[in-house]
């Protein structure tokens, strides 16, 4: 599906990798890429299950734009004790030192993109790996 303001498509196989990741935990993070074109939003990393957040940020480059779901499984203390949990993160990141059109790209498709993944439930945006680390993601589950 093409996003309305960009002219963005979104490949099937985006919203299938996503949807492993929601409802079958088969992964625990996805990174997305627009293709060489600017034309298409496509898969370029899946972390297993067994991935930790420095693998999916060893995946992001220092100086290109990516999207990326992950999925931060953690523990909540609630009325029984810690129960655990987990939050499905969107994160947006684009490099200050990333090509000016490939940011204005990312960022003019970052609402459509984020619409057809159906069950994000926290949005992160970083310019650089000082604004998106595990325990700023932890700082918003609560």
């Amino acid at each position: 599906m093409a996003n309305a303001v960009s002219g963005v498509a979104v490949s099937e196989e985006c919203v299938r990798a996503f949807q492993e990741l929601r409802a079958d935990r088969a992964h625990r993070f996805v990174v997305y890429k627009l293709d060489d074109d600017l034309q298409q939003v496509v898969v370029e990393k899946v972390g297993g299950v067994e991935s930790k957040f420095d693998d999916l940020a060893a995946a992001l480059p220092a100086d290109d734009c990516r999207y990326a779901v992950y999925d931060l499984e953690f523990l909540a203390d609630d009325s029984v004790g810690d129960t655990p949990r987990s939050k499905i993160f969107f994160i947006s990141w684009s490099p200050e030192t990333a090509d000016i059109k490939n940011k204005m790209v990312y960022a003019s498709s970052n609402e459509g993109f984020k619409k057809e993944l159906d069950g994000v439930q926290i949005d992160v945006q970083a310019t650089d790996t000082s604004e998106l680390t595990l325990q700023i993601l932890k700082d918003h589950t609560t």
